[in-house]
């Protein structure tokens, strides 16, 4: 058990919130972000294991053979589950500020594991859909993760720290769809979700043994009143951030503009479905790559540089190489450009998270981080939805060519918020 000490007025309001028992973080933060790294990169597996074939599944499984009707459940399914989250997302982070943000992060490990499993037993693509409404409810695992950790963690490692929670995701990813893209192709593809569903299991059992949160409720949390109180929204800081928050949902919107899309990609480079799984599971292993390797060297960064600065460049380098996926006519060109534009556009995020933590007070943490995971899902629900129509009608490569345009705007925007705010 860490040495507890007595903190003073001016502590973070983690601290105080404990009422002056909480441990030295600079001596327990680094054990605690370990635990909660490991969940997350176990959720990522969870994600990555089966979600990324969800096409191929609607084809072999489910007879779905018309392109634009296929292109249009893919973007229905990848919609259905951030759009519901961009609403209980708030929700779950107000709660997460009266009741404990632990609980609220164990509470997304059951939602993800129920409404993943599910769908290895589902048989048409509207209960797909409708699995993925289930899951936006009750899921969203990395903002509370991230309220958690920012209020746990010594301000001067915030940055670290975040970034390293992105890289977690993004390892996850590599491990969940190489592996994933093998199981699916040899052992089929509801198989993959039924270990997606494990996984997520074993998030939680990390969490719930190995990880302990130093915070006391503020003031009375019992009755209805106490939780009425407790999902009042926080007007000040929702409007003191808002910039932040409308450039999370377009950097969401930028990043998750072409995904849904680029298993079908590599379904065209390939010449046909057959081995397909096995290339999307590699290329979705070498991105994951990226953004582990980008997480913690850009999280890094951004606690010794200006993060705005580290986001325009990032921003600005993803646009160019996004663009030029739109030219590919092999698979070695995709993977390398690919590689490229996700370590790229994973120095955003890292930026976007400082620059929240620095502006949130820490009792309005989990609330902030609730609002901002319903930003990126409002960005990441009308990605699909806006780029379907487009590759149903236009076709993939046009995907490319116009998600490189939003990235310029992000860009643009980060700069303009720079300028707003100066401290930062």
């Amino acid at each position: 058990m860490p040495q507890a000490r007595t903190q003073s007025a001016d502590a973070p309001a983690s601290v105080r919130l404990s009422g002056g028992n909480a441990p030295d973080f600079s001596r327990t933060w680094k054990r605690h972000l370990c635990v909660i790294w490991t969940a997350q990169f176990l959720s990522a597996i969870g994600f990555s294991f089966g979600l990324p074939f969800i096409s191929y599944l609607m084809q072999e499984d489910m007879g779905i053979s018309d392109k634009a009707e296929l292109a249009y459940w893919v973007a229905a399914f990848s919609a259905a589950c951030p759009l519901t989250m961009m609403f209980f997302s708030p929700v779950w982070g107000a709660l997460g500020d009266r009741y404990g943000r632990r609980k609220m992060l164990l509470r997304s490990y059951v939602g993800g594991a129920v409404a993943i499993g599910l769908i290895s037993v589902a048989q048409t693509p509207l209960q797909l859909v409708a699995l993925r409404v289930i899951q936006g409810a009750f899921c969203g695992t990395m903002s509370a993760s991230q309220a958690l950790i920012s209020t746990q963690t010594p301000r001067e490692h915030t940055g670290f720290a975040l970034g390293a929670l992105n890289s977690a995701m993004f390892s996850g990813t590599i491990a969940g769809a190489f592996a994933g893209g093998y199981v699916a192709e040899y052992a089929g593809y509801r198989l993959a979700f039924v270990v997606s569903a494990l996984c997520m299991v074993m998030a939680f059992v990390a969490v719930f043994f190995f990880s302990r949160e130093y915070y006391t409720p503020q003031g009375n949390a019992s009755g209805v009143r106490g939780m009425i109180r407790a999902l009042r929204p926080d007007a000040s800081q929702i409007a003191l951030n808002l910039p932040i928050l409308l450039i999370m949902c377009l950097v969401m919107f930028s990043r998750s503009f072409d995904n849904s899309f680029v298993p079908l990609f590599v379904q065209d480079l390939h010449g046909g479905i057959d081995g397909a799984s096995r290339i999307t599971g590699a290329l979705s292993g070498l991105c994951g790559l990226a953004g582990v390797v980008s997480g913690f060297l850009l999280g890094y960064l951004a606690d010794h540089y200006p993060p705005g600065r580290l986001a325009v460049i990032s921003a600005l380098l993803t646009a160019a190489f996004m663009f030029s996926i739109s030219f590919v006519w092999g698979l070695a060109a995709l993977f390398v450009l690919r590689f490229a534009m996700i370590f790229m556009s994973s120095g955003i995020d890292p930026a976007m998270q400082i620059w929240l933590a620095k502006k949130t007070d820490e009792r309005s943490r989990g609330q902030m981080f609730g609002w901002a995971s319903a930003m990126r899902c409002l960005g990441l629900g009308l990605a699909p939805v806006a780029g379907g129509p487009i590759a149903a009608n236009l076709g993939i490569r046009f995907i490319f060519a116009g998600g490189s345009l939003f990235f310029l705007l992000t860009a643009l925007l980060v700069w303009l918020t720079m300028r707003h705010y100066r401290e930062i």
